[in-house]
């Protein structure tokens, strides 16, 4: 099993220090489900729970939108000009990448009628990230949180699958409890606040923000090596993901920063077998193991060579 390589020395990192973490383009099915109150004025979209008993909340108290409130961009309605807290357009985590030195660059999914996240625990499968293109990355990030996680954070196995059939080893590491308190770094700028929901869905028009714990929630990043793991030269095709441990766990974004020459492998030319018919050369020199009578005779031979030789020479 590979552990997460999460930090560089120093010196590593001026290598990337004037690169940045993009967005990585994900097809629709790598999102499973809505766990993020958005606009109310769609009557139809519906939020799920994200750790049983509540959701994430963009809408908070009107007329404050909550993620808009803790500093990320509010989304424009580009045919209406209408302004929600639905799907905020790309911004800047509060954590500095432990590898490229600058903050990286996420973008959630639309928050109004669809799925905005992948979600899963150790008793079901999460959806796989699916790279609308296979690409070679040096480093990706990780947008996630978890829930009911007992230990302030859920164990998690990620795989990475290229686009040549092969795969990487089980990668670990821990995704953090969404409660402020729990530990992890930090994405968003401020926390954010939650709403109740079921499992099998709440109209959002009917968001009940939990005022108990008001902007107390946070997402947090993870950022991964590749080039250190030795897979930054493969194109990478989707991610997946298992629980280990208990808990709720949701990725609601995936960032990366591609590797700009990737270095093709150098395959070795293949062993040649001979045809069964085909002359086996024997070896330049070959060690010869002699009996002490076969030793004996072969002096013999050499004595009377030599007295032979003397006899015709006189």
């Amino acid at each position: 099993m590979v552990a997460a390589t999460l930090l560089l020395p120093v010196a590593a990192n001026q290598a990337f220090a004037s690169v940045q973490d993009t967005p990585v383009s994900l097809t629709s099915s790598s999102w499973n489900a809505d766990v993020v109150y958005g606009a109310a004025s769609f009557t139809t979209d519906s939020a799920v729970a994200f750790d049983g008993q509540y959701a994430w909340d963009a809408l908070g108290s009107m007329p404050s939108w909550a993620f808009v409130s803790a500093g990320l961009p509010e989304y424009q309605d580009p045919s209406t000009g209408s302004r929600y807290a639905t799907q905020p357009t790309l911004f800047n985590s509060a954590y500095t990448n432990t590898i490229t030195g600058a903050a990286t660059q996420f973008e959630f999914q639309p928050f109004q009628n669809a799925n905005n996240v992948n979600l899963f625990n150790n008793g079901t499968a999460g959806a796989t990230l699916s790279l609308n293109n296979a690409t070679a990355f040096n480093n990706i990030a990780i947008l996630a949180a978890s829930a009911n996680s007992g230990p302030h954070y859920v164990a998690v196995n990620m795989t990475l699958h290229f686009a040549n059939g092969s795969q990487s080893a089980p990668i670990s590491y821990n995704v953090y409890d969404w409660s402020q308190s729990s530990g992890g770094n930090w994405a968003l700028p401020y926390s954010v606040s939650r709403s109740s929901a079921s499992t099998s869905g709440t109209l959002e028009t009917q968001s009940i923000l939990d005022t108990s714990n008001p902007a107390d929630f946070q997402m947090y990043e993870t950022d991964f090596n590749l080039q250190s793991l030795g897979y930054s030269n493969n194109a990478l095709a989707s991610i997946s993901f298992s629980a280990v441990t208990g808990g709720d766990v949701g990725i609601f974004a995936l960032s990366g920063y591609v590797n700009p020459n990737p270095q093709t492998p150098v395959l070795n030319d293949p062993p040649v077998t001979p045809a069964s018919n085909s002359a086996v050369p024997l070896p330049a020199s070959m060690p010869l193991t002699l009996s002490g009578g076969t030793l004996l005779a072969l002096a013999a031979m050499g004595r009377r060579f030599t007295r032979n030789r003397k006899r015709l020479i006189a």
